[in-house]
């Protein structure tokens, strides 16, 4: 019988105290008045960076300085290990907590301005983001799958926020719907994979599935379902339907919340189970995910043309960068053995790319919510792209921020965006899926021209007076630092991308 020990605790202090929190948030927002609950969000953003020191230096007191060792703990059956608090689950909580953080700074403005502001808003996301701290530490499918519901249940809440608004209601229900039917069909695919290896653990299930299944078939069915169920946590087509009428609906800053830190938490999710677990099986589930990737990519680009409403446009962009990232993942399950570039091999390529560019993506993306945001006035929503019309003319900076998180997001030199595909295609390529690379090099073409669309309205159309975007302090930091690193690491990537190695050094060759 295993017994919980001090030593498992100590992995989750971060988790424990964010838990902690959000718990007093709860007792604090039925306990003050409306006007005191401002201070609610500014405390949460105290609670998140607070989170984030201690996570640092926990990291910094535990893992050797070259990231190869890493703590496990809570063992389960047969004592393996069922949580890992190692580079990979480091960077991933890194862009969730940041992610969160700043998705809360965008909010307490916001939320005055659709009159919902309240405690239970900020608590939600704080959940959230323990449960995507669980799905980057998870290594067996009862873990991840807890931490998946945590997220999954508190964002359902939220996309549903502004009660008195049909949109945001109809949202968060097609969502819901969508989500529970879409975790019943993941489970089913865990419960085969179990029928099948006899085991939950990703570990063992890798290692079983090396020595030889009795039911391969029965396996395979398994691992489809579970692929099915991940592609919709990331909104990969053909399960991306809820998305645009998800991210339309929902408060703008809990949009941005949705579109970095959950895609985020998913990925590394669907990382730690195909790599973990699933690593044997590549060159079945590899072809499958190919054919997510272009699919992706390409409706999502043709879809957002379309889009005049720059949430729905923004989200249709989502399921295209989804599309992009699973080429990272593609060329993992593709890489040859022994071949390297830049010193990694293919399968370590893979990996840089999808983290960094995740990374970069989470910041991008962001910024640009960000400035949606601060289009939301008492008597308009702003978020057509028509309401953006001359707005670079007549405030400089907001029209500077948002040309460069639109030419980072369609992929132009000397942005984060573009460093981040040229990885992503050079590892498809490098893994013999070069036709991958051709079509998301051609969807990168496509999407040009609705990112800018949105900036030749801002300077070329004839500026409104009541087009004027509202800031304060706090959007003007998020915006300030996600343009900064957007900036720094389309011009000098190195350091980026040697944390990203490092990190992700334990999970092997």
């Amino acid at each position: 019988m295993n017994v919980l020990s001090p030593a498992d605790l100590r992995l989750i202090l971060p988790e424990i105290g964010l838990t902690t929190f959000a718990f007093v948030v709860l007792i604090l927002s039925a306990a003050w008045p409306v006007e005191r609950r401002r201070a609610i969000g500014l405390m949460s953003m105290v609670a998140l960076a607070a989170t984030t020191v201690l996570l640092v230096l926990m990291r910094g007191g535990a893992v050797a300085p070259d990231g190869a060792s890493a703590a496990t703990g809570f063992p389960g059956i047969g004592g393996v290990a069922t949580f890992a608090a190692d580079g990979f689950a480091f960077y991933f909580k890194l862009i969730v907590l940041v992610a969160g953080l700043l998705s809360i700074a965008m909010s307490i403005r916001y939320l005055d301005y659709e009159k919902i502001q309240a405690g239970e808003y900020y608590a939600l996301i704080l959940l959230a983001v323990v449960g995507m701290m669980f799905m980057a530490s998870g290594t067996d499918f009862t873990v991840l799958y807890i931490g998946l519901e945590l997220m999954a249940l508190s964002v359902y809440v939220l996309v549903g926020f502004i009660k008195h608004n049909r949109k945001s209601n109809e949202a968060a229900l097609k969502y819901f719907l969508l989500g529970a039917f879409s975790s019943g069909i993941f489970l089913y695919g865990v419960s085969l994979i179990y029928g099948t290896t006899g085991s939950t653990n990703l570990a063992v299930i890798n290692q079983r599935i090396m020595a030889g299944v009795d039911s391969p078939r029965l396996l395979a069915v398994g691992v489809i379902f579970v692929t099915v169920g991940l592609a919709f946590k990331v909104a990969a087509v053909p399960f991306h339907m809820w998305t645009p009428d998800a991210y339309e609906g929902a408060p703008t800053a809990v949009t941005a919340f949705m579109s970095t830190a959950v895609k985020a938490s998913a990925f590394a999710m669907a990382l730690r189970i195909f790599l973990g677990g699933l690593m044997g099986l590549s060159a079945d589930w590899t072809p499958l995910v190919a054919l997510l990737a272009a699919a992706s990519m390409t409706l999502g680009n043709v879809t957002a043309v379309l889009q005049d409403n720059v949430k729905r446009m923004l989200a249709y962009s989502s399921i295209a960068h989804a599309g992009y990232i699973l080429m990272g993942l593609v060329a993992i399950g593709a890489a040859a053995p022994g071949s390297e570039v830049y010193g990694l091999s293919t399968r370590q390529f893979g990996l840089v790319a999808i983290v960094v560019y995740i990374g970069v993506y989470t910041f991008m993306n962001l910024g640009a919510f960000a400035l949606v945001v601060m289009m939301r006035r008492e008597d308009r929503i702003g978020d057509r792209i028509e309401d953006f019309t001359g707005v670079g003319r007549t405030h400089p900076w907001f029209g500077f921020a948002m040309l460069v998180f639109m030419l980072s997001l369609a992929g132009i030199p000397c942005t984060a965006g573009f460093m981040g595909k040229w990885w992503l295609f050079g590892a498809a390529v490098k893994s013999g899926y070069g036709w991958l690379a051709v079509v998301a090099v051609l969807n990168s073409a496509i999407s040009l021209y609705y990112y800018i669309r949105l900036v030749v309205a801002m300077y070329m159309g004839t500026p409104r007076e009541e087009a004027a975007p509202a800031s304060t302090p706090a959007i003007v930091a998020v915006v300030t630092v996600s343009l900064a690193f957007t900036l720094i690491v389309g011009i000098w990537p190195g350091p980026f991308f040697e944390l990203a190695r490092v990190a992700l050094l334990p999970l092997g060759p």
